[in-house]
């Protein structure tokens, strides 16, 4: 938004120049390229810069969206927390039940993924079940299982369902992850009276 702001006010500065200045139709075309070559690059540097941004992501009791899209899927694990760290989030918790969005990609085409999840709607996409218990503490901007390795090689994955099979409840942690190796996850949690919190964690990590 920022840089749009910044390309509008450079239009009008050329825009009065040209009028106090009565610049020549030639030289008029030559600032009119060199703007838009400008403007090109800034477009350009813009894309960029947000590829490597970590996305924007919205979660509601009925969906999940996203400015980029969910390629790797959604996974949502229910939480029994142990304790909540200064930033209102939890840090210590078990994970007690998980399900997960698969995204079902076009065979010999490319993918089309969703930005877009409704949880009690169809879409190209399934969810499948499991009821393993992980226990989780977050360090700083990771999180990092208290389980011992021999208990996660077995996940006890089940089930194949048309729609989301979670049901949100209130007074209830959960936690969101999205496969983006920018994102460690997103807390979400309804209140009491009904109001929609989210905790966006980045993990800091950069593809660059």
């Amino acid at each position: 938004m920022i840089i749009g702001i910044f390309i509008g006010v450079i239009v009008i500065l050329i825009g009065v120049i040209f009028l106090k200045k009565g610049l020549t139709k030639g030289t008029m075309i030559s600032l009119s390229i060199i703007l838009i070559l400008i403007l090109s690059g800034l477009y350009f540097l813009n894309i960029f810069f947000r590829a490597f941004a970590p996305p924007n992501v919205a979660i509601t009791e009925n969906y999940i969206s996203t400015d980029r899209n969910f390629i790797n899927g959604v996974t949502i694990e229910k939480i029994l927390v142990d304790s909540i760290g200064d930033k209102g989030y939890p840090v210590k918790y078990t994970t007690i039940y998980t399900t997960s969005c698969k995204i079902q990609h076009p065979k010999n085409k490319p993918p089309e993924p969703p930005s877009l999840i409704k949880f009690n709607k169809t879409g190209k996409y399934t969810w499948d079940e499991d009821t393993i218990k992980i226990d989780y503490i977050h360090k700083g901007l990771s999180r990092t299982s208290l389980s011992p390795k021999e208990e996660l090689w077995w996940l006890k994955k089940f089930g194949n369902n048309p729609t989301c099979p979670l049901i949100f409840e209130p007074e209830q942690w959960y936690f969101f992850t999205i496969g983006d190796p920018k994102v460690t996850g997103i807390f979400f949690y309804i209140d009491k009276g009904g109001k929609e919190h989210q905790y966006y964690l980045e993990s800091g990590v950069s593809p660059i």
